[in-house]
């Protein structure tokens, strides 16, 4: 365990305090109350070395909404014919994050995984559950922050909605 708890002390995410935050101080909260699964993806030849250093990590949920302010056509495409369903399912990829850490020089220090590796990861995991435990589309939730929502529509993720602080992205699995 301490090999683990090593590699989650070491984890940064310097662009993100938030998710830097989540999974060193969080993740095993939110595992004991049963929230969420939290997948790492590890650096391969420091895995080979004998070491754990973590590139990204991504969370699983589920989530539904009420489908009260979001259209009939949206609603009907993702439930596959209800456009009157009071509510919408999800697997919900609650948080996404990489190593990012800051260098002495200023410059950063990145891990090699794109966001759309991770993303391909998350739904791999997603496609192998989706036989247990069946659902259509997958959701994230990001800010306002036009790159991160570039990331997602780039993709293939479709806009949903706004939710208070919160753009919502919805894919077929």
């Amino acid at each position: 365990m301490s090999h683990l708890s090593d590699a989650l002390d070491s984890f940064r995410c310097y662009k993100d305090k938030d998710i830097e935050v989540f999974l060193r101080t969080k993740a095993f909260q939110f595992i004991d109350k049963g929230w969420c699964s939290i997948y790492l993806i590890l650096d391969e030849q420091e895995f080979d070395e004998g070491h754990i250093k973590i590139e990204a990590y991504f969370t699983l949920s589920h989530k539904s909404l009420i489908t009260e302010g979001i259209s009939k056509e949206k609603t009907k495409k993702i439930t596959g014919g209800l456009k009157n369903a009071e509510t919408l399912h999800f697997v919900l990829i609650g948080q996404l994050g990489k190593y990012i850490a800051k260098s002495k020089d200023a410059q950063t220090d990145e891990s090699n995984i794109t966001s759309d590796e991770i993303l391909d990861y998350a739904f791999e995991v997603i496609r192998a559950s989706s036989s247990l435990i069946p659902c259509r589309f997958a959701l994230v939730e990001c800010s306002a922050n036009e790159k991160v929502q570039n990331i997602y529509t780039n993709c293939k993720f479709s806009k949903l909605q706004n939710d208070d602080d919160h753009y919502q992205y919805y894919k077929k699995i």
